[in-house]
C-alpha cells in the first residue's frame, strides 16, 4: 500500500489540439488545493503519438491570475507560480504513459509555493529547444482551478501584482473642473480636463438615443452605389442628375424617376414575313428578307451576297491500293467494333523439317546444344562431327558455389552457364529438379528415383542463360553441392 505524500496532477500535453488540459488521472480540467504540495507530470503527445524531448533544453510551467473580465492573461502577468525543468525522460511510450510509470518531465511545488490565492487562473506550459537560436514552443495552456482548503500549509496568500487602477483612481489622475461649460458640461478653459463623468454625460446628450455616432455606410446590391464617404460624423452620398428624356421627382420619403421620351419611329422595319425567313443586309446595308430555301438546301456565300442553293453531291471513298489511301473491307479473321480493327486469335503449328519440308529441328543435347540466350546452334567435337564455329556455350573450368535455400526458391543465372547439383540419399520417393524460365517457356530438369536400398548420389545439370530465373525443388535428400559453372564465352575477366 503506497503513501500519500503529495498531491499529482498529470497532463497530457497535446499538440495537435488547442483544447483545455486535462488532468488524466481524473478526467478534468487541472486543480488542486492551495497550500498542499504539488507534483506536475508533463507527458507530451500529438494526438496518440509521443513525442521525443530530445531537442528541449527546458520545459516551463507558469499559472497566472486570469483578467478580472475573466480573460487570458497577458504572457507579461507576473506568475502565481513557475518553474523550469531541465531534466527529461525521453524513453516514454504510450504504454508507460497509461499505466502512469513514466512521464517526459516531472516539475514539483512545495506547499509554501503553491500557497496562493484561490480560483480560475491560466496555465501554460511551454519548452525551449536547444537550437543555435533557442524556439519558444507552447505545449498546452488553458484553464486550471486552486481550490480553498481547511488545511495544509496556510496563510493569507500574497495579493498579485497589481497593473491596473480602479475606476476611482482613474477619475483622481484627471485635473478636477473649475468651470463647466452650460452647452458642452465641459471645462471652459483649455487647462482643464474634464472628468469621465462629464464627458460621459456630453455624450449622453448629444447622441441620439444614446447609441453613439454613426461608424459607417454601405451599398447593397449589385447596382450603382450613392454612398461615398464618411468624413467624421458626416455621410456623404452621391447625388441623382437626369439625363436626357429622364426626370427625377422627390417628396418627403420617395425619389421617383421617371422617363419622359418616346419611342423612335426611325427603328428598323421587320421584313420577315413567313416562318424561316432571314434578315439579311441588302443594298447600303438595308434590312431585307430573304425567304426560307427549300428542303435539303444550304446557305452559302454568292457574288450577290447570300444565297441558298443545292448541296455538294457526295464524297466517295476510293478503294485502298499499294498507291492509293481508301476504304478497305473487313475480311476473314478480322473484326470491327467501335471503329477498332482487330483481328481474330491464330495458332501457327511450326512443321518438322524433312529433306523437302522446311520446318522446326530439335538439337539433341549432346551433338548439338542451343546457346538459349542467343539461340545459335553449336556442334561439339569430336571425330565426324563439326566444331560448329564456336564452344563458348560448352561449360569452363570457372565455377562459383551457391548456398542452396529452401525447396522451391528461385535463383538468377548472372551470366551463360550451367547450374550443377550433387544430392546425397537413401530415403524413399526422393528427387532433386530444376525449372528453368526461357521468355515464356519453361524447361525442368529432374533425376530421382522411389526407392533405394543403400546410400546413393544423385546429379543434376542444366543450362541456362544470362538473367534466366531457375527454381530447385527437390524431397528427402541432402545437397552437397550447388554450383554455378559459367559458359566459356562468360567466364568473368578476374577468372580467366
Amino acid at each position: 500500500m503506497n503513501n500519500l505524500n503529495e498531491i499529482i496532477v498529470r497532463i497530457k500535453a497535446d499538440t495537435s489540439s488547442f483544447n483545455n488540459p486535462i488532468d488524466v488521472l481524473r478526467s478534468e480540467i487541472p486543480q488542486f488545493w492551495r497550500g498542499n504540495d504539488i507534483k506536475f507530470e508533463i507527458g507530451i503527445f500529438n494526438g496518440n503519438d509521443v513525442l521525443s524531448v530530445s531537442n528541449y533544453g527546458s520545459i516551463s510551467l507558469a499559472i497566472r491570475k486570469l483578467t478580472d473580465d475573466g480573460k487570458v492573461p497577458p504572457a507579461s502577468t507576473p506568475a502565481l507560480m513557475q518553474k523550469i525543468c531541465t531534466s527529461f525522460d525521453d524513453t516514454l511510450t504510450s504504454e508507460t504513459w497509461e499505466d502512469g510509470t513514466k512521464q517526459h518531465a516531472v516539475i514539483p511545488f512545495s506547499s509554501a509555493e503553491s500557497n496562493v490565492v484561490t480560483g480560475d487562473h491560466w496555465l501554460s506550459v511551454w519548452a525551449t529547444t536547444v537550437d543555435s537560436t533557442p524556439k519558444i514552443i507552447t505545449l498546452c495552456a488553458g484553464i486550471i482551478r486552486i481550490l480553498e482548503v481547511g488545511g495544509g500549509n496556510l496563510s493569507t496568500p500574497p495579493d498579485p501584482v497589481k497593473i491596473y487602477y480602479t475606476s476611482n483612481e482613474c477619475d483622481n489622475r484627471f485635473i478636477p473642473l473649475t468651470a463647466i461649460d452650460a452647452n458642452t458640461n465641459l471645462g471652459t478653459s483649455d487647462s482643464v480636463v474634464p472628468s469621465q463623468k462629464a464627458v460621459k454625460t456630453y455624450v449622453d446628450r448629444h447622441s441620439t438615443s444614446g447609441s453613439g455616432e454613426i461608424i459607417s455606410a454601405s451599398n447593397v446590391g449589385t447596382g450603382i452605389g450613392v454612398f461615398k464617404e464618411k468624413i467624421d460624423g458626416d455621410l456623404k452620398f452621391k447625388t441623382l442628375k437626369s439625363g436626357n428624356n429622364v426626370t427625377i421627382e422627390a417628396n418627403a420619403s420617395e425619389i421617383t424617376i421617371s422617363s419622359s421620351g418616346t419611342a423612335s419611329s426611325d427603328g428598323m422595319a421587320n421584313p420577315m414575313t413567313a416562318k424561316g425567313d432571314l434578315i439579311v443586309g441588302g443594298e447600303s446595308g438595308a434590312a431585307t428578307r430573304l425567304e426560307k430555301g427549300s428542303s435539303g438546301q444550304v446557305l452559302k456565300s454568292t457574288s450577290d451576297g447570300l444565297g441558298w442553293s443545292e448541296e455538294s453531291s457526295s464524297y466517295t471513298l476510293p478503294t485502298a491500293s499499294a498507291d492509293t489511301l481508301g476504304g478497305i473491307k473487313v475480311g476473314s479473321n478480322l473484326s470491327i467494333a467501335n471503329g477498332v480493327l482487330s483481328a481474330d486469335g491464330q495458332t501457327y503449328t511450326l512443321p518438322i523439317a524433312t529433306a523437302s519440308i522446311l520446318g522446326g529441328i530439335k538439337p539433341d543435347g549432346t551433338t548439338i546444344t542451343v546457346n538459349p540466350s542467343t539461340g545459335e546452334a553449336s556442334a561439339i567435337g569430336g571425330e565426324g562431327g563439326g566444331s560448329g564455329n564456336s564452344d563458348d556455350w560448352v561449360p569452363s573450368l570457372q565455377y562459383v558455389d551457391l548456398t542452396y535455400g529452401a525447396s522451391g526458391d528461385a535463383y538468377t543465372a548472372p551470366t551463360d552457364g550451367w547450374v550443377y547439383v550433387k544430392c546425397t540419399t537413401s530415403n524413399t520417393n526422393a528427387y532433386i529438379i530444376g525449372e528453368v524460365m526461357n521468355g515464356e517457356n519453361l524447361v525442368t530438369y529432374s533425376n530421382g528415383a522411389t526407392t533405394y536400398s543403400t546410400s546413393r548420389n544423385l546429379y543434376l545439370l542444366f543450362p541456362v542463360g544470362s538473367d534466366y530465373v531457375f527454381r530447385m525443388f527437390n524431397s528427402n535428400l541432402t545437397v552437397n553441392t550447388f554450383r554455378f559453372i559459367y559458359a566459356k564465352g562468360s567466364v568473368p575477366p578476374q577468372l580467366e
